[in-house]
């Protein structure tokens, strides 16, 4: 995968997911997006899954967000 990436992202859900619909990434998690929370677990999440430390680069507190890798 070739980064940045931006991905939409989606919390309080059930379980975390990572989806890709119709060329568009989309984060389910299930932290809440109160005390940086859901920012803390996208990257915990996404990391694990691409095997490589990433970063927000932009859209800290939109639900839209853009990842680099570090």
């Amino acid at each position: 995968m070739e980064f940045p990436i931006e991905v939409k992202v989606k919390t309080n859900c059930s379980t975390n997911q990572f989806i890709e619909k119709d060329g568009k990434y989309i984060a389910e998690l299930n932290a809440k997006p109160k005390n940086n929370e859901a920012n803390i677990e996208l990257i915990k999440f996404l990391s694990r899954k691409f095997k490589k430390r990433l970063k927000i680069i932009r859209g800290f507190k939109s639900k839209i967000k853009l990842l680099d890798a570090v």
